[in-house]
């Protein structure tokens, strides 16, 4: 979820079009929550959504699927620097910036969300009534005593313990938070390890038996260095054919429902031996699409055009900021529209401007908060924690 001029194009817009999907994820569930209840009493298109959300091709709103690609993104891109240069360096650098640079846009959001409330500016209760989203639209920004929970959330429910209160993004940032640690950790401590590939394994193996989905999602962005260092041996052709494969069984794993509601689906007919590892297949189908475009050039060239790698520059900032749009801009304009207009015009009409609203708040958000949050952890790092160089003699300069 960086935002790194440096960074290889189409890595940037794997991370923008998740950031898209998330936000049409929570729209759904805003608007058309029978998509993912698949309960038909909910539908408002009858029966169309929940045809959809049981459909292989719900996994273009899969949000926990798409969050998922996040995580395995942020393994690869986290260390990728560090398999290019063998540089320690990098690993001190990256775990001494990476809190504040996290913090700041995530700080931000909380603050604007409580003004939000403050305000009185969400009307996602009401509109949840109509919507019938009242489990999750109509949940949000429900708490008494925001000011306590304003104190937590910015000094240690959020970054330390996944609190969603303010901003139901915001639950992964923890796991963001802990996952970057351990790729920086688990690079530090195999640094001078001839085989690190077989610790890695290791730790795979490890978060197999003991069900650490998290980290493992980590590990298999760690992985990635070494496919990509080594697909180039691979014929054209064959790692083609591969990415292809391998880009259409992520795609279906990722499509697996998350609430585990598999009647209707391709899942039904599987057997319960395969059924007890699900919670694997959004990770494993994660890592395999984001392999897919490791080993095309073709995929990297779609996914590299102007549009993907604008939306990968604001692609934190869309991923923070969009809940609060929906709860708040959304939600009023759909009760305005919905007295006058039916309700499948209205909700058409509210997404469009939704999301128009939605892109340049983030990239102002992204160019006034986000980067030079990213900025300032730099500084902080070179002027406060960076290593005094040594001179020939051994002595610090």
């Amino acid at each position: 979820m960086e935002n790194n001029t440096n960074k290889i194009g189409y890595l940037e817009g794997i991370r923008g079009l998740a950031a898209l999907l998330v936000f049409f994820h929570h729209f759904g569930l805003a608007f058309y929550s029978a998509y993912f209840t698949h309960n038909i009493d909910a539908s408002h298109l009858n029966g169309a959504e929940v045809r959809y959300g049981q459909s292989v091709f719900s996994v273009f709103s899969n949000g926990n699927f798409c969050v998922y690609v996040f995580f395995v993104l942020s393994g690869f891109v986290l260390s990728r620097k560090y398999f290019q240069t063998n540089a320690f360096s990098t690993l001190v650098s990256g775990a001494q910036r990476r809190f504040i640079r996290l913090y700041i846009p995530i700080a931000a959001t909380i603050i604007l969300s409580f003004i939000l409330m403050q305000a009185g500016l969400y009307y996602n209760g009401p509109a949840s009534t109509i919507t019938h989203s009242e489990w999750w639209l109509g949940s949000m920004w429900t708490f008494p005593d925001a000011g306590s929970r304003l104190f937590s959330s910015l000094f240690y429910t959020v970054m330390f313990q996944g609190d969603s209160a303010f901003d139901t993004t915001l639950s992964s940032m923890s796991i963001e938070f802990y996952g970057s640690l351990f790729v920086f950790a688990f690079l530090a401590l195999t640094h001078s390890t001839c085989n690190k590939h077989i610790m890695l394994l290791f730790v795979l193996l490890y978060c197999l038996f003991t069900r650490n989905i998290y980290t493992a999602t980590f590990a298999l962005g760690i992985s990635l260095n070494y496919l990509e260092q080594r697909h180039a041996t691979l014929n054209r052709a064959t790692a083609g054919v591969f990415a292809v494969i391998l880009a259409l069984i992520g795609l279906v794993l990722g499509s697996f429902p998350t609430n585990g509601m598999i009647g209707g689906t391709v899942y039904e007919n599987m057997s319960m031996a395969v059924l007890q590892q699900s919670g694997w297949f959004h990770i494993i189908g994660a890592f395999f699409v984001v392999s897919a475009f490791v080993l095309s050039p073709i995929l990297q060239r779609i996914i590299s055009l102007r549009l993907f790698i604008f939306l990968g520059y604001i692609s934190f900032s869309l991923y923070l900021i969009h809940p609060l749009v929906i709860g708040s801009f959304s939600s009023y304009l759909f009760l305005k529209l919905s007295e006058t207009m039916p309700y499948n015009n209205a909700v058409a009409l509210v997404f469009l401007l939704s999301l128009a609203l939605c892109i340049p708040l983030s990239w102002a958000m992204t160019k006034f908060v986000d980067v030079p949050g990213t900025k300032f952890a730099k500084t902080v790092y070179e002027r406060f924690a960076k290593a005094i160089p040594e001179t020939a003699t051994g002595k610090t300069k």
